[in-house]
């Protein structure tokens, strides 16, 4: 790493080399040592006139600081005090407020101007209570306690969105780690299998009513290769045989897309199958980021309906998630069964590498 010394000086403004010859930095640069000695030179001359700015200030009884207002945080006045005091020097802090200040006027204000009014206390007579100093103490708390509350309901709502970012990242970095991509189609494939037949058999029913023709063309829909698949080689099967089944057929099925690639290009359904993935969930994950900020917006009327809006949001997101994954993993299945590289374009392809 490049260190200022080490840096050309025509490199260098002449703001910056002073900014430098300020610190206390090591540096070999004899044109920094000289600014240098120069800086401190000149520090020690106006240190006399500071220092004794500073003994007269602290003869006085030191700096102090006038308020025209407090704030809805009591942090922020304590800085403000803390410049009266610095170091451990003398100083003191004096507040003048209103009673038309936003803090006195929703806290309170009103009871004491009335009671001003009713004893005709002229308006310039200012007022030095306990009583009002604590009321303004305890008006701090409350606002500081209705932002406390305000930004953990922001951290908690945060939080759900955290927890579904670490997961979409950590299957994406997954893919872009390349391991066992194949066996990670397979399961997105044998996962939209199952889902096909819980959606359209119900093991309530008998088998003679289950829907196996639509079970059939739900499947070629996804995996045009199994167009030989017929109703009639689901019949005579449990709801966990024809899973099973199912899941011997799309491996049978990727096996010979895979083989059908690899003629035109070897490797290309590892590339093909990374490029579909990532593809998938950055296009997802973006929807499922606008969908989340509408669900967001949305959920804070059902406080109206006696429902607490964090929670619903959790449970509504979580089954939005679920969602978002699922269309990833069928996206990703349908694409890359119906992916066709033509041998023109891999050429082309190979030609710009």
């Amino acid at each position: 790493m490049q260190t200022y010394g080490e840096q050309s000086l025509s490199e260098l403004a002449a703001e910056d080399k002073v900014a430098i010859a300020s610190e206390k930095a090591p540096t070999s640069d004899p044109v920094i040592q000289k600014l240098r000695d120069v800086y401190n030179r000149v520090l020690k001359e106006y240190e006399v006139i500071t220092s004794k700015a500073h003994d007269e200030v602290i003869a006085l009884g030191g700096l102090h600081v006038i308020g025209t207002e407090r704030h809805e945080s009591r942090r922020v006045d304590n800085q403000l005090r803390g410049r009266a005091g610095r170091q451990g020097d003398p100083g003191s802090t004096k507040f003048f407020l209103s009673l038309e200040d936003n803090l006195l006027r929703i806290f309170g204000g009103d009871r004491v101007a009335g009671l001003m009014n009713a004893f005709r206390v002229e308006e310039d007579m200012p007022i030095e209570s306990g009583m009002l100093t604590r009321s303004l103490e305890g008006a701090q708390k409350k606002v500081e306690t209705y932002y406390y509350d305000i930004r953990k309901q922001v951290f908690e709502y945060d939080e759900v969105m955290n927890n579904q970012r670490r997961a979409i990242y950590a299957e994406r970095h997954r893919v872009l780690e390349g391991e066992a991509l194949k066996e990670l189609v397979i399961g997105y494939a044998e996962k939209t299998m199952d889902d096909i037949v819980e959606a359209y058999v119900n093991p309530e029913l008998p088998a003679e009513e289950w829907d196996l023709a639509s079970v059939v063309s739900k499947v070629q829909e996804f995996i045009y290769l199994l167009a030989d698949l017929t109703a009639e080689q689901l019949e005579n099967l449990s709801m966990g045989e024809m899973k099973m089944f199912l899941a011997e057929q799309v491996r049978i099925a990727y096996d010979l897309k895979e083989a059908q690639v690899d003629l035109i290009k070897p490797g290309l359904m590892r590339e093909a199958e990374r490029f579909f993935i990532l593809q998938q969930i950055d296009t997802l994950w973006r929807e499922h980021l606008q969908q989340m900020d509408a669900l967001r917006e949305t959920v804070g009327l059902r406080g109206y309906g006696q429902k607490d809006p964090l929670i619903e949001y959790k449970s509504e997101g979580y089954e939005v998630f679920l969602d978002m994954m699922t269309g990833i993993r069928r996206n990703v299945v349908y694409t890359l069964f119906q992916f066709q590289p033509q041998p023109q374009q891999v050429v082309r392809q190979s030609e710009k590498v």
